[in-house]
């Protein structure tokens, strides 16, 4: 990249709700909007592919494929099955 960095506006249209919710995760991070999509562009300028793996599958089951990586973290215990069938609610 060129020494004498310019800065260059980026106009995207995107849902608003998709905006708030990418913000408040952001400035959870410390981040601005701004930065996050500046890391993304980058990133995929140093790697010439997407920061990411596309994917069609549900966000539940991704969620779940997720957990299934820590299971310690997610795994709950019980004492008996009489506590677990109470957890279960059946």
């Amino acid at each position: 990249m060129d020494a004498k960095k310019k800065d260059t506006r980026l106009s995207i249209r995107i849902d608003p709700e998709l905006k708030k919710a990418g913000q408040e995760i952001a400035n959870d991070m410390g981040l601005d909007l701004t930065t996050a999509v500046t890391m993304f562009i980058t990133k995929m300028v140093k790697t010439h592919e997407l920061p990411f793996t596309p994917t069609s599958l549900p966000i539940e089951t991704l969620r779940a494929l997720k957990e299934s990586e820590h299971p310690e973290k997610t795994r709950k215990y019980y004492k008996n099955t009489k506590d677990m069938w109470h957890d279960l609610d059946a």
